[in-house]
């Protein structure tokens, strides 16, 4: 994915992936919570798939995270 917008999405993915790991879940796990393939898991996590609003909620919601902790700097758990 060439766009402007590359590096932040690779940064999402990567979020996505720390949180994930810090809550102990495989990436089945997290598709089966928000009704989403296992595969575009690992898309969304390597920055192959640019996630539409929606899904960023619904992955906030299965990761006991807030929607903001996507987007700063360092991941604080709660």
């Amino acid at each position: 994915m060439k766009d402007r917008y590359s590096k932040e999405i690779i940064r999402f993915g990567e979020r996505i992936r720390e949180i994930r790991l810090y809550r102990n879940m495989i990436q089945l796990d997290l598709g089966e919570a928000i009704g989403m393939e296992r595969s575009e898991i690992s898309k969304i996590e390597n920055g192959k798939k640019n996630v539409e609003f929606n899904t960023m909620v619904r992955l906030a919601e299965a990761l006991a995270v807030e929607l903001s902790d996507f987007f700063t700097p360092v991941f604080k758990p709660r």
